[in-house]
């Protein structure tokens, strides 16, 4: 992985990996990413999917993946669990 990829925060690289045929982005990190979350959890994967790709609101997110909506943290520690999970596969590679 280059440098500069490296000290860009995982969510800009997950609103780069989004991008991928919508506009401008880094197409060797977006391949960095899409490699890393095919071997998340499906859980995780689907809320990512969801959060980044589709754009989905955290009510349509709750609801789909049957995430309490109260109290409101709960999706928050979701979405941090799948972020890390994502970032721990990402340290791996090489």
């Amino acid at each position: 992985m280059c440098e500069r990829t490296s000290r860009r925060s995982l969510d800009a690289r997950l609103d780069n990996w989004a991008s991928a045929g919508r506009g401008p982005y880094d197409p060797v990190d977006a391949g960095h990413i899409e490699h890393a979350w095919r071997r998340l959890p499906v859980r995780h994967r689907d809320l990512l999917r969801m959060a980044y790709l589709w754009r989905a609101g955290r009510d349509v997110i709750c609801r789909r993946l049957g995430i309490p909506r109260s109290p409101w943290r709960r999706y928050e520690l979701e979405l941090s669990s799948a972020k890390q999970a994502l970032e721990g596969l990402l340290a791996e590679e090489p």
